[in-house]
């Protein structure tokens, strides 16, 4: 009795929390990170899901994960040029990324960080790009149609090694696409000339 009466005071509790955190959920801005990375040359080096010449950033959020000053830590490497070791052993200068807008930076920062437990694009961003492209004419999550469901195409590229530079130029260049019949045609391009929102949409259907 004493555990039910505590009950609707726990759902409160629980209601009150998710208001507080409710704000940094929504302070991080994924296409703004995306747009950061890219304009400070990250992505020469660094990609989301696989390893570049320097580490995919998901396997940078696993390793900080848990460490109490790893946002400090994470934005001191990427503001202030310290040494960055490669697989051959040498060292060079991180570059610094091109803003000095702090902001900015911790939202990067706070996107990285959340790689691993939380999916590292804005979905209804996504799903909106896929429809003014009539992506969903012959793709689904779920189910084939005329396309293979994202989540093949997700599980085609799974451990592939430019995953993401490959479905990006698919999605942009009218590439031939094979159909289940045989033929082919070229794949329509994205509505869109924002690589930013391209990246979006090509991050969301990987992690699927």
């Amino acid at each position: 009795m004493e555990v039910g009466s505590r009950g609707p005071l726990a759902a409160l509790a629980l209601l009150a929390a998710a208001l507080v955190a409710a704000p940094d959920a929504v302070a991080l801005d994924v296409i703004a990170a995306q747009r950061l990375a890219r304009q400070s040359g990250c992505v020469e080096c660094h990609s989301v899901y696989q390893k570049k010449v320097g580490p995919a950033w998901k396997d940078v959020a696993a390793r900080y994960h848990g460490q109490a000053d790893a946002a400090h830590r994470l934005y001191k490497h990427v503001t202030t040029g310290r040494k960055a070791r490669f697989d051959d052993g040498h060292e060079e200068s991180h570059p610094v990324v091109k803003t000095g807008d702090p902001k900015r930076i911790d939202n990067l920062v706070e996107w990285i960080l959340a790689l691993p437990v939380a999916a590292p694009v804005d979905v209804p961003a996504a799903r909106t790009l896929a429809q003014q492209s009539r992506c969903l004419k012959c793709h689904a999550v779920d189910v084939r149609k005329e396309g293979p469901a994202w989540k093949d195409v997700a599980a085609k590229y799974l451990g592939s090694v430019g995953a993401e530079d490959k479905l990006y130029l698919h999605v942009t260049t009218g590439r031939k696409a094979k159909f289940a019949d045989g033929h082919e045609e070229n794949h329509p391009v994205v509505k869109t000339r924002d690589p930013d929102r391209i990246s979006n949409l090509v991050n969301w259907i990987l992690s699927l």
